[in-house]
């Protein structure tokens, strides 16, 4: 009894086996055949109404042209950190025409600089040169760059003309004249912001920065065009200054001077090369920039004392 069990099991089994294999062997067959390479149509362009598409080998040609796209080379800003030695583009200088105004008879407009502080206002910067507030459009005029009057910011750099007295010989015609507040060796050095004249000389810029950061201050290091070959000394001061607008005349459409304004003060170290120096930020008022012009101290400070 149990071996015709045992006999009927094995032949369910099988049959069951036999089944799905055949089963397997009829959803091949009920498959769509795939179509072979050569019954592939053609892609190409001739007929009308026919679209055509890009053939498999065009591929490999968009890749490369994703590839060429890339770029490459190390960014221009990069690579001035890398090579502090070489030439910084100057910007396009902004220019500030003067406004051409009818000058009373035996006065001449001399011209001042003024950074904007906290709470400044026109108002209270025209009672501070003028003893007088309500002349507060006269600095507006020199000065439209702004253009809501009631509204300045701290770091402002305005353009203040005051009037002065001078004597004019009766057969010279009268003329628009103005002119830059004079400066004195080593007056500039003590100066937040003023009007240089054009041939006014700096003795280098700041070629480089030591490390790459978001901002450049007070303790970083960086590198001056300037060393050994121009006499350069471990623990020299240099003043950084950054230059700014440039200021026309209003007649004659010449340059009469640059807007510029003290930002900080850099010390040598011992790392004095031939053509350039590392150096300290030892004051920032503001962050540092490559090509930020710079002056030693020393020179003004025995300009100073000469006088």
């Amino acid at each position: 009894m149990k071996r015709r069990i045992l006999v009927f099991l094995v032949c369910t089994l099988l049959t069951l086996g036999i089944c799905f294999a055949e089963a397997q062997e009829r959803d091949v067959e009920a498959l769509p055949e795939e179509p072979s390479e050569v019954e592939i149509p053609a892609f190409e362009a001739g007929e009308e109404g026919e679209e055509v598409l890009p053939a498999e080998e065009e591929i490999p040609a968009v890749e490369a042209e994703e590839e060429t796209a890339v770029p490459k080379e190390v960014p221009a800003e990069e690579a001035a950190v890398e090579e502090p030695g070489k030439a910084v583009e100057e910007p396009a200088a902004r220019k500030r025409v003067l406004p051409e105004e009818a000058i009373p008879e035996g006065m001449e407009v001399v011209l001042k600089a003024y950074e904007v502080k906290r709470g400044d206002c026109l108002w209270n910067i025209a009672d501070l040169y003028y003893r007088n507030p309500f002349l507060w459009q006269e600095i507006w005029r020199y000065n439209k760059y702004i253009q809501d009057p009631h509204w300045i910011f701290p770091g402002d750099d305005l353009i203040i003309p005051t009037y002065q007295k001078v004597e004019r010989l009766a057969e010279v015609p009268q003329e628009t004249e103005v002119r830059l507040e004079e400066l004195k060796p080593g007056t500039e050095y003590q100066r937040d912001i003023f009007i240089a004249p054009p041939d006014f000389k700096f003795d280098g810029y700041i070629a480089g920065v030591k490390e790459k950061k978001l901002m450049t201050a007070y303790g970083d290091l960086v590198f001056i065009d300037l060393g050994k070959r121009q006499n350069v000394k471990p623990k020299a001061r240099y003043t950084v200054y950054r230059e700014g607008d440039e200021v026309i005349h209003p007649v004659t459409g010449e340059l009469m001077g640059i807007m510029v304004e003290k930002i900080g003060a850099l010390e040598v170290t011992t790392d004095i090369e031939e053509d350039i120096s590392t150096a300290l930020i030892i004051d920032s008022r503001k962050p540092m920039e490559i090509g930020d012009s710079i002056k030693l101290q020393a020179k003004l400070e025995q300009g100073e004392t000469e006088q």
